[in-house]
Formats: structure tokens, sequence, C-alpha cells
């Protein structure tokens, strides 16, 4: 007699892909287990790609006191290589024969350091109208994951990229805004299981970073004692759990077998062939301050490690991933402090640390400002950053007004930074797209292909880019 295995109800997502080893997770239904409750429901299996003999069933921990979730290493994969997979849980600990058909096959690749080339999926802002009952009114924002759930198919990338908003905590922004775990959790719930994302991140392994709305519109703007106490602890340990959780910001113990801890930190780094990115967390670290010279976007540990990170093989390709945008700027009276334009101490010493490092192919990636576009910083001296924005995935035409626009922009002009300090000249050489779109961004050792698509999959050449180093 077997037992059969029971579909996650948020998941299973493949989340960070090294080179030996590639963290699952998934959630039980909602409520199942209470808090404190802690077990070993959780199962997998895999094979390699051209493999017929599954591997054993492993079993994993499913913790109550995480929304119902649990997290999932597995290791001594091969380098480079595909596998599928099947996750989902019973409600027994005992070691029992399973039965796999209701399970849906999943897919993952693991890093390959020596390759030439990485391709990825890159997009960023997702918003969902979430109604005063908590719930998802209709199926428009999960219509775009379809097409690059399709692309993926034919594209292959090696992961997708999420660089913020994953999540809108505030859709009607303070009306029937979420406050309390368990309003947050279900945001996640109702999020993550729409079927096309829930298919897109079955098949892909993903990064993703937090921005303002899995807390509050601009964040930390308008945080008093109230929200830092009640509301920003409910969002975090939600976004904890559904997005850091299979991210490389969670510890694992010595062995990388499983999860030591909660992470004392949200920014992360990571390889995949020839590039190295750096997601920084430009959220939960900022501090703001009458004086300018005083603001902080990221906190001196995190500067520092960014800097320390681009003198680490500084041939290789060097990727910022930044939810709000580096540069360009915005014309007056468009300009806000809630961007790099209002930290421009700390942004002038990023940029001076790019300009003295010996790295020459440097890439920002940012969303935010809804609205998708290539620009480029040539920094006193000569050297080049690239940045590329692609946001965002869906935004409602009647919200169309909080777009960014080209008349907005502050281009071509000088870029300055505190004190006015001039830093280089910025320059958008093709269109600003400004209409939900996704991109296919790919790196080698020529150059890189920042590729846009419309939410219907049609190329978007007028705001498409090709560089070369």
């Amino acid at each position: 007699m077997s037992r059969r295995v029971n579909r996650f109800t948020v998941g299973p997502i493949v989340g960070e892909a090294g080179t030996t080893h590639v963290r699952l997770f998934g959630a039980v239904p909602e409520n199942l287990l209470s808090a404190g409750q802690k077990y070993q429901w959780g199962r997998v299996r895999w094979k390699r790609d051209g493999e017929a003999q599954w591997s054993a069933p492993r079993t994993f921990r499913i913790n109550g006191n995480f929304d119902g979730s649990g997290v999932v290493i597995l290791n001594d994969l091969q380098p480079g290589c595909g596998y599928r997979y099947q996750a989902g849980w019973i409600s027994d600990e005992a070691d029992v024969a399973l039965d796999w058909q209701q399970i849906e096959e999943g897919r993952f690749s693991t890093n390959q350091p020596l390759a030439q080339q990485t391709r990825f999926l890159f997009g960023s802002c997702c918003y969902r109208f979430v109604g005063l009952d908590g719930k998802i009114q209709d199926d428009r924002a999960d219509k775009i994951f379809a097409e690059m759930s399709a692309l993926s198919a034919t594209g292959k990338p090696d992961f997708v990229l999420f660089g913020g908003d994953q999540v809108y905590a505030d859709s009607m922004h303070s009306l029937g805004a979420a406050e309390s775990r368990e309003d947050f959790f279900s945001l996640y719930r109702e999020s993550f299981s729409q079927p096309h994302l829930a298919s897109l991140l079955r098949d892909n392994s993903s990064y993703m970073i937090l921005d303002d709305h899995e807390i509050e519109n601009n964040w930390p703007a308008r945080a008093d004692a109230a929200r830092w106490t009640s509301k920003y602890p409910a969002a975090i340990k939600a976004y904890q759990i559904y997005q850091a959780s299979h991210s490389p910001a969670a510890p694992l113990n010595q062995a990388g077998t499983w999860l030591d801890r909660d992470p004392d930190r949200f920014w992360y780094t990571f390889s995949r062939g020839p590039a190295d990115f750096f997601v920084m967390d430009v959220r939960t670290e900022r501090v703001l301050s009458r004086w300018p010279w005083q603001r902080k976007m990221i906190s001196d540990a995190q500067e520092a490690a960014f800097i320390q990170w681009l003198k680490h093989e500084p041939g290789r390709i060097k990727v910022l991933v930044s939810s709000v945008v580096l540069f360009p700027e915005q014309r007056r009276p468009f300009r806000g402090r809630d961007a790099w334009e209002g930290f421009r101490h700390q942004r002038q010493r990023l940029l001076q640390a790019m300009a003295d490092s010996q790295c020459e192919k440097l890439v920002v990636l940012s969303g935010d400002v809804h609205a998708s576009l290539y620009a480029r910083l040539t920094l006193n001296g000569g050297k080049q950053v690239h940045s590329w924005t692609c946001s965002g995935l869906f935004w409602p035409t009647a919200l169309m007004a909080f777009r960014w626009y080209r008349p907005m922009l502050r281009v071509p002009g000088l870029l300055y930074g505190g004190w006015g300090k001039p830093l280089g000249q910025v320059s958008v050489p093709g269109e600003v797209f400004s209409d939900n779109a996704f991109s296919m961004v790919s790196f080698d050792e020529k150059g890189a292909r920042f590729a846009l698509y419309d939410r219907r999959q049609r190329p978007v050449e007028g705001a498409s880019r090709e560089i070369h180093w």
C-alpha cells in the first residue's frame, strides 16, 4: 500500500542553484500546522536529465513556525547539469511507499563556473489588486508569467531574477493594506500560488530581493513607532519565509545541509557562468536624515562588502542589482528622495569604488519606476557603467500616471554626487518603454544583450540594447 504525495499549496519553488546544490521551497495548506509543530512531512526526489532512475525519496521538515513551509537543500549535484524533480508532502513521518502520480515534474540546472555565457529572465514590480477580503480580484497580473514561462521553454535561461515588489502589500494604498502577520502570509500565498507564476518558479531557479511594496510605499518614509513594532516585523517575517529562505541570504549550517537560522541581512551575492551578482538590500538598512551627507541607502557593512566584492576577481562581469534606480535621475519637479538621487553622498562612494576598481564590465539592474530602459554612465576617466531597468511586470492602465516617461528624465546630462561634484555623463540612447514588460538578459565575454518583451511576448526593439565591453 502506497501513500499519495500531496501537492504543495505554494511551491515547489526552485531557489538558489549553486555549482553542486540547490534549494527547494514548499508550503502546505494554510493552518494545517500551528506554531511549534514541526514534522518531517516534506518529500522530494530528483534525477539528472537523461537518467531513467529517480533518487530515493528524501524527507525534509515542514515548520509551523514558518507558515507551514520548508526548504530542502539537495547536495552532491553535478556542475552545469539539468535536473528533474518532484516535491510534495504527506502527513506521515514514516518511511512508506509513495505514489507520485499527482505531482508535476519541475526542472532546474546547476551552475557551470567555466561557462562562457549566462542568460536569465529579469523583471520587477508585479501589482495585483487585492480586495478588502484579502483576495486577489483577477488574473491579469499572472498572464505575463505565462509568457515568461513560454520563453523560458525555448530560450532556456539559467535562472529568473526578480528585482523587487514581487507583492504589493498596499495595492489600494492605506485602504485594506496588510498590517498583521496573517495579512502578509495570505498575500504571499495568494500571489505565489497563481498558476503561471507557480509554473515559472517550479521550472526555473529564482533569485529575489524586496523593495518598498513588500512593506508599504516608500518605506521607511512614513515609519512611526507603531509601524516599526507591528507592521514591519510582520512584513519581514513573511518576506523571510517566502523570498529570502530559498536565497543565499538565508545561512546554511556548516555542512550545507539545512537552513541554520534566520538571516541577519537580506543582501547577498551569487555567481553564474562568467558573471558575479551583488543583490543589494536598499530598503531595510536605510538611514534617513535632514542632512544629506548623513542619509544612507545601505549600511556601512553592506557598502564595505560591495567594495570588497568589486576587488575579488575584477576581470569577471560584475552585476549590481539595486531595486531602485542608480541612474538616470528625474527632472524637477518629478525628482524624489526615495531613489539613489536622494542619497547622493553614498551613491558617489559606490560609483567612485567602481571607477577605482579594475573592473571593466560593470552593469546595474534595477526596477521600481514602472518603465524599462537602457542607460549608460561614462564616469570621469572614461570607464562606463551600463544600467538596465525593467519594470513593471504588471501595472494597471488606470495607474499609468505613476510611470516614468522620457520627458521626466534629466538626460543627457551630468550625474552629480554629494556637494555637487560631477561624477560623469549619463545618456539614454534608446526608447523609454512605459508599459508592462519583462526581459531576457545575457552576458558573455564580448558584451551583453538586454532584450525587452511586452506582455504578449512581442520584442520591443526600440528599448532593447546590445553592448560591447
